[in-house]
């Protein structure tokens, strides 16, 4: 984390897909005077290394595990769906770190569809912005394990 001041070092941008819309948005790129190290600000809705916007991918998964069709690419859907059920311990810890008595049972679509739609009632900016460095890791991210 940085601990000196902030100089702003450019910006970059970012595809943000959001169903069938590309959006092209700047990322403000900030520099540690102190420590030199680079930091991006991303929006809540962005996720880091997907191009997806985070509603997209949770409107998608909550699609495929209600059994709906979704649109898009299905390779694509089922990386998403893969990475999400591989997440649903990092998830649950999440919701049980802010107070959330739950168990996980071994069905593991229906424990995904719970936390999909507690995602949702959460709030999705909300819970990307409060788990952020949950476990080491981001939601959707490849978990860091210590």
């Amino acid at each position: 984390i940085a601990q000196g001041n902030l100089h702003h070092n450019g910006y970059y941008w970012r595809y943000g897909v959001n169903k069938k819309i590309e959006k092209r948005i700047p990322i403000c790129r900030l520099r540690c005077l102190a420590c030199k190290v680079n930091i991006s600000i991303l929006p809540d809705f962005l996720i880091p290394y997907f191009q997806h916007t985070l509603h997209t991918i949770i409107g998608r998964v909550r699609r495929f595990l209600n059994g709906k069709k979704v649109e898009g690419s299905r390779q694509q859907l089922e990386q998403h769906v893969r990475r999400f059920y591989q997440n649903l311990h990092w998830i649950h810890s999440f919701f049980a770190d802010v107070g959330h008595q739950l168990g996980l049972s071994k069905n593991l679509k229906k424990e995904a569809l719970k936390y999909v739609k507690m995602i949702q009632d959460f709030g999705e900016s909300t819970f990307f912005r409060r788990s952020w460095g949950h476990l080491s890791s981001y939601f959707m991210g490849t978990l860091i394990l210590p």
